[in-house]
């Protein structure tokens, strides 16, 4: 799952979302690969350039995949889609499927992504994103389907086409709500794919990280309150924020870097999010009722 400018959304990839990255200073200049200058963007044009972006179905999971097990149990049912009647439940379920097809794409499943495809495409008319579904994607999916490679590919092709279609229309808060829906399955299906705590899962790490994620697409639904449904939205996570604020910021140990001086070196402390085994469970069961919350599925 990152929340990233355009500029650099092709340098940050490979977690259960794309993971949020705040932009922010004054005006600099920045160098690009070709030695040339330009001038950095303000902190409120990087603000209006920063979209949270859809989990992408060939990253998604990717970073756990080899250690969870694939549980169809978890997954919001393709019959829940006929129960979602206003926009703000639209938007957060299609995002919701989008996670799901990732995870059962990324886990070999395709029977069941190939399931959630097409109810992807089915709702897609309802948020007004039928056009990225033309005769030539599924006649791709319909050949193949037995292709778990090949699935992932088509898969990952559509996140991109259905990122661009919302861009170009200048859709902001409907990003932000599938981003919202997206998010919260990848870390319900994480949260109960974990059958045991232990502070050296890196799984674990990975949850209480989120909590950078989460605050930034807090910050990113705020820019869009006066869209209808998203003060709503915040209003729902709200659980799951107050779960995170009990996770403090604490050092990791010492960290050794190389200074500009010749010869010297740099001994620091790096900070990492501490989560318990309490914090876990608490945000397990946050996540969960957020979850059921947006989907109206237990």
């Amino acid at each position: 799952m990152k929340l990233i400018s355009k500029s650099t959304a092709a340098a940050i990839s490979a977690s259960a979302l794309l993971l949020l990255q705040a932009c922010g200073g004054s005006t600099t200049t920045q160098t690009t690969g070709d030695n040339a200058s330009k001038p950095a963007q303000t902190t409120q044009e990087a603000e209006q350039t920063t979209f949270y972006l859809l989990p992408s179905p060939e990253d998604i999971f990717a970073f756990s995949a080899d250690k969870l097990k694939y549980s169809a149990a978890l997954l919001n049912p393709t019959s829940q889609a006929e129960t979602y009647v206003d926009t703000k439940a639209r938007e957060i379920n299609f995002g919701v499927y989008v996670a799901d097809m990732a995870y059962a794409a990324a886990l070999g499943q395709n029977t069941d992504a190939a399931k959630y495809m097409q109810t992807i495409k089915e709702t897609s008319t309802q948020i007004g994103l039928e056009s990225i579904f033309t005769n030539a994607l599924i006649s791709r999916i319909d050949k193949f389907i037995e292709n778990k490679d090949s699935l992932k590919a088509i898969a990952n092709d559509t996140y991109y086409d259905i990122k661009k279609e919302l861009e170009k229309n200048n859709r902001n808060s409907t990003i932000a709500q599938i981003s919202a829906g997206g998010w919260v399955e990848c870390m319900y299906i994480i949260t109960n794919s974990i059958e045991q705590f232990s502070e050296s899962d890196p799984n674990i790490q990975h949850v209480a990280d989120e909590k950078n994620v989460f605050t930034s697409l807090l910050k990113y639904l705020g820019q869009h309150t006066d869209k209808p449904g998203v003060a709503n939205t915040l209003r729902d996570l709200k659980p799951i924020e107050e779960a995170y604020a009990r996770l403090p910021l604490v050092d990791a140990g010492p960290s050794t870097t190389k200074s500009s001086s010749e010869d010297a070196i740099v001994i620091g402390k790096d900070k990492k999010i501490q989560i318990t085994e309490d914090h876990f469970n608490l945000l397990k069961a946050r996540i969960s009722q957020v979850r059921q919350t947006l989907t109206g599925n237990k």
